[in-house]
């Protein structure tokens, strides 16, 4: 699929939902390939996929899932109603599913395994790290005793559904479950059916135990030209088995992120998915703690820039001494808007901002801002107070940054949405958007301010 065939079909998506057709926006998405369906879905909100996904049949939802990336496929299944994830859940490869469940919330993960059909095998899947040969193993291969005829082995995999990922191997297991041996499914086509099957299996196999790290599985697929490799525990009891397009992809995404790493950078995604988790849905004081150090920072190096004009200024009247104080002013909100816009276009764009539901996202904001302004107000006020013997200019300081700061913020959400949908990029437009607006505001409420308390200037 071409990209500007994508674009166009991308937008036609984004037209037939905005117009409630939902269901003919979905048979737009339907005739192509679950990796095409992906591709498109990953450049859709998560408002859009949720809306999208529910007139795609459940089967083809759960294809498009395992094709997405993995935070994308977790930000999305939070979103879904929780009927729709089960469904979803239980139409996933047993490994697919594990991968999904590890990502998602640890709460909703739970409820989702309490109610999956077969949770016990995607639940013995979890308890491996990612990054281990368990994590990258499936539980859903061949596997009989090793004294079963082979005519009756071949009945069994005729009666079992087709899966999309289908292991040309049979495992030969013992009364313990050990491993024995293992045979090709051309070599049971050419036995004989009374056959056992341990006559057939090969007895010496190469496996890896679940604990190992899955670089060494991919290396052991590789030299001995294997198409799966099964997992055992430490006692030899087959656990489950590692595919090898499975391995390649563990390792594509090992090499990516050990190239981020090399070069002193994390992946954007891994960067930005808590933090934005953070900013946007996490606790109001969490927010304060982590923006208010940056946020007194720059109020001091404003102090600091009126302190350098006051040594110049000691013999100016009243009037001139409020100048000392317009760039902590300016600064503060410029800054306050700076950051806003950020945490907004970066909670857009990972899905954690819901345009549908806008007005709870910038009430939030508004919170956070009007708790900084308080807290800068306070100090900054105190400090202008003190340092020029009269509190009257420290009420102007304090009252000025409390409004400039709170309406920087809730602006740093507003105006990046305004511009999005002017079709503008909001990372580019927004922060000189809000520094003109902040500047001629933050002026404003500091003579407003300056005129209700200070005599002379009334």
């Amino acid at each position: 699929m071409t990209e500007e065939r994508n674009i166009e079909r991308i937008k036609a998506i984004r037209q037939l939902l905005d117009e409630g057709r939902r269901a003919e926006a979905a048979e737009l998405i339907v005739p192509l390939l679950p990796p095409d369906q992906a591709e498109i879905f990953e450049e859709l909100s998560v408002e859009e996929q949720t809306r999208l996904l529910k007139f795609i049949e459940v089967g083809e939802a759960a294809n498009i899932i395992e094709f997405l990336d993995d935070d994308d496929a977790a930000s999305l299944a939070e979103h879904l109603d929780i009927k729709v994830l089960i469904r979803v859940l239980n139409e996933m490869e047993p490994d697919e599913a594990a991968d999904l469940l590890g990502d998602i919330d640890p709460k909703l993960r739970q409820q989702s395994l309490d109610r999956m059909t077969d949770s016990e095998e995607v639940q013995s899947l979890l308890q491996y790290p990612d990054d281990s040969a368990g994590g990258l193993m499936t539980s859903d291969y061949y596997v009989f005793h090793q004294e079963t005829r082979v005519g009756k082995a071949f009945d069994a995999i005729r009666q079992q559904p087709l899966q999309d990922e289908e292991i040309p191997y049979i495992y030969a297991i013992d009364d313990q479950e050990r491993l024995t041996g293992i045979a090709r499914l051309a070599d049971l086509i050419r036995a004989h059916p009374e056959q056992p099957l341990q006559t057939v299996a090969d007895p010496q196999f190469v496996s890896i135990e679940a604990t190992a790290d899955q670089e060494v599985a991919a290396q052991l697929l590789s030299k001995y030209d294997l198409l799966a490799l099964p997992v055992l525990d430490e006692n030899e009891r087959l656990l489950g088995v590692i595919t090898v397009d499975d391995a390649i992809e563990a390792l594509e995404e090992e090499a990516t992120e050990d190239f981020y790493k090399s070069a002193g950078i994390l992946s954007p995604r891994d960067q930005q998915t808590a933090k934005s988790d953070l900013m946007v849905r996490g606790p109001i004081w969490k927010s304060w703690m982590v923006r208010l150090p940056f946020l007194l920072l720059t109020m001091i190096g404003g102090l600091l820039a009126g302190g350098v004009i006051g040594i110049y200024e000691e013999a100016l009247e009243t009037i001139v001494i409020l100048a000392f104080f317009i760039p902590v002013v300016m600064n503060m909100g410029g800054n306050s808007g700076t950051q806003s816009v950020g945490i907004f276009i970066r909670g857009y764009v990972l899905g954690h901002i819901d345009p549908k539901s806008f007005a709870k996202h910038i009430l939030r904001e508004v919170a956070v801002g009007l708790g900084l302004g308080i807290i800068l107000g306070f100090v900054a006020g105190l400090m202008a107070g003190l340092w020029q013997g009269d509190f009257q200019i420290g009420l102007v300081v304090g009252l000025s940054l409390l409004c400039t700061v709170t309406l920087a913020t809730a602006l740093g959400f507003l105006v990046p949405l305004i511009i999005n949908k002017l079709n503008i990029d909001p990372a580019v437009a927004s922060e000189p958007v809000i520094t003109t607006i902040n500047d001629f505001t933050g002026m404003l409420i500091y003579f407003f301010f300056a005129s209700l308390f200070i005599a002379g200037l009334s």
